[in-house]
């Protein structure tokens, strides 16, 4: 007897029963949307900050490769300094006579600190 007045009350209220199910399953699915997107939004700040540490390396690294490029440039320059210098001397000595014994020992000294 008792589960029949419960099943008819059950039957009596089940659009009211519905409702409320549906109530607290839009309140539920309001609420995860919230908490997901508080979740995202720490990500967000997560990635932000991850790009910008990212960014600086970057930069560092553009900035480093800027100065090697420069001392690699200086350094062909002096190269061909180098060269150039040897091949004017070269050319003195293979003239009317040779280096005088104050220049070729300049020239000796030259060579072997450039080289």
């Amino acid at each position: 007897m008792m589960q029949a007045k419960l099943w008819a009350w059950v039957l009596r209220n089940l659009p009211g029963l519905a409702l409320v199910a549906m109530l607290a399953g839009v309140v539920w699915f309001v609420g995860d949307a919230f908490n997901d997107r508080a979740r995202l939004r720490g990500e967000l700040a997560a990635v932000q900050s991850d790009l910008a540490a990212a960014q600086a390396t970057l930069e560092q690294a553009e900035e480093t490769a800027r100065i090697h490029r420069d001392h690699l440039s200086r350094a062909a320059k002096e190269a061909r300094a180098w060269v150039a210098l040897s091949n004017d001397l070269q050319q003195m000595e293979g003239r009317d006579a040779p280096l005088s014994p104050l220049l070729s020992a300049t020239a000796d000294r030259l060579f072997r600190a450039g080289q």
